[in-house]
């Protein structure tokens, strides 16, 4: 995963700007940012990841972010 984004993005980074402590549950809210190689397009998308632990390792993770502006950017 993290060697296609570097090889279609310039500058992509998922950016946290606020972290959440709920225990055994970690959300993350900030945003992705990054040029597309191919469109010029660029992405300043919202996100959230929720991470959830167990015995101090992730045990699970989910992302949300703005799929359209995503879509758009990549022309897919």
């Amino acid at each position: 995963m993290f060697a296609r984004i570097g090889a279609e993005w310039e500058g992509f980074a998922a950016v946290p700007e606020e972290v959440l402590d709920a225990g055994d549950t970690v959300v993350a809210l900030g945003r992705y940012r990054g040029t597309f190689k191919a469109t010029g397009g660029t992405l300043d998308a919202q996100l959230v990841h929720v991470w959830r632990l167990a015995d101090g390792k992730a045990a699970a993770f989910q992302q949300y972010t703005d799929t359209l502006q995503a879509a758009r950017v990549t022309g897919a």
